[in-house]
This record gives structure tokens, sequence and C-alpha cells, in this order.
């Protein structure tokens, strides 16, 4: 059951393409972090399929040998494909596929809470993957949802648009209700902004179990059953 509208999930991203770049630059301590996190699961010169894909920056920074992106956003497909000509990007739906192929990763970085049907595009993942396949996912923890919420409001941050984050049993029950095993189920990124000193530490602490549930996003990693 789709929960949003995919063409206000379009035009939405469609409306930021031209300035997602720069307001990720605004938080780059935290992109650099994320970019981290996805090559400790992914070997560089694999097959790479990233869903949501935006401008391509995750995609192309892990260096795939073969490297495909996915948006639901012509607008951000045409930017990445401009700033990347050695990878391909398509505007998909991941929901309806446009094909079958089975790539070595599959990337869905910060995209699930903004998935129209987040139980179609599970189904439509396995177009892409075979039982060597590893998903690797990210998202952020419902517990920062104020916070990041303010942020928006004071232009601190770019506007989600239609968005629902889900909680890390959440996330594990979608995941294992579609047909797949997860791997790896865990808090990362403690402090989300760059802090002298204290936040490389505490970041490095995100993986105790204390605070693993303050964690600012969820790593999940999973295979087809």
């Amino acid at each position: 059951m789709e929960r949003f509208d995919p063409k206000a999930v379009q035009g939405h991203f469609d409306s930021i393409a031209n300035r997602y770049d720069e307001g990720k630059a605004r938080q780059s301590r935290y992109w650099r972090t994320l970019v981290s996190i996805y090559r400790e699961f992914v070997c560089e010169g694999s097959s790479v399929l990233e869903v949501g894909c935006g401008t391509g920056s995750l995609l192309a920074g892990l260096r795939p040998r073969r490297g495909v992106g996915l948006d639901l956003s012509p607008a951000m497909v045409e930017a990445a494909a401009k700033k990347h000509p050695d990878l391909e990007f398509r505007a998909e739906d991941i929901a309806r596929p446009s094909g079958k192929e089975a790539f070595g990763f599959i990337l869905l970085c910060d995209v699930i809470e903004h998935l129209p049907d987040p139980a179609a595009a599970l189904e439509g993942i396995k177009s892409y993957a075979d039982r060597d396949t590893r998903i690797v996912l990210t998202s952020v923890n419902p517990l920062w949802a104020g916070a990041l919420h303010l942020a928006e409001t004071l232009s601190l941050k770019l506007p989600e648009g239609e968005h629902e984050w889900l909680s890390l049993p959440e996330l594990r029950a979608l995941i294992e209700g579609h047909g797949f095993r997860v791997e790896t189920a865990e808090g990362r990124i403690l402090l989300p902004f760059g802090v002298p000193l204290g936040d490389g530490i505490l970041n490095r602490l995100s993986r105790t179990p204390l605070l693993r549930r303050l964690c600012f996003v969820y790593a999940v990693v999973f295979r087809l059953a």
C-alpha cells in the first residue's frame, strides 16, 4: 500500500535537485561518515546498484566496476549523469523494475523513509538480486525526528518532503517479512555534526549496546533468504 503519492515524491526531489549538492555540503561531516560506513560493506570494483541515488556522489565514491543509479526524480538523474558520465543512471521506480540483473551490492542510503511503498520496493529489489547480493540500507533513527524537523524549519538542512522514518525493529520486520535474511542491524553515528575531538570518539562508541538505540542512523545489511 502506498504511503505517499509517487508524483509528489518525484516532484519534491525534482524541486531540490539544483541545490541538492549544496545542501549535502552543509552536512559534509555526516555524509563523509555515511560513505565510510558503506565502504565497510561494499567492495571496491564490484557491481553496485543504488536505489534513490540522488546526484550519484555515494555511488561514485565507492568506485564500482559497474555502477547503476536509480531515482524517482528525472532531475536528479540528469544531474547525476552530468557529474558522473562513467556511471549509468535511470529514472525508475524500484517498485516497478524495468529489467532483471543481479548486482553484487544494492544500496538504499537514507531513502526507504521516502519510498511511497517500501514493501513493493523490497519486492522490486529482487529483480536486481540473487543469493550472493548484499543489500546495504541506512535510515535515520526516528528519535532524532524533532531535531531534524527543527533544523529544516530553521533552513539549516534541505526539506525532507514526504517521509516516514522507521524504528530498527520495524525495519527488521519489514525486511524479513519480504523474504530477506538480516546479517547486520545496528545503530551508527552518535553525532551527525562535527564537534572538535568529540564526535570521532562518540561515533566509535556507537556500537555499544547502551548507546546503540540513541544513534542517529541505523545500518542494516541483508540478503535473500
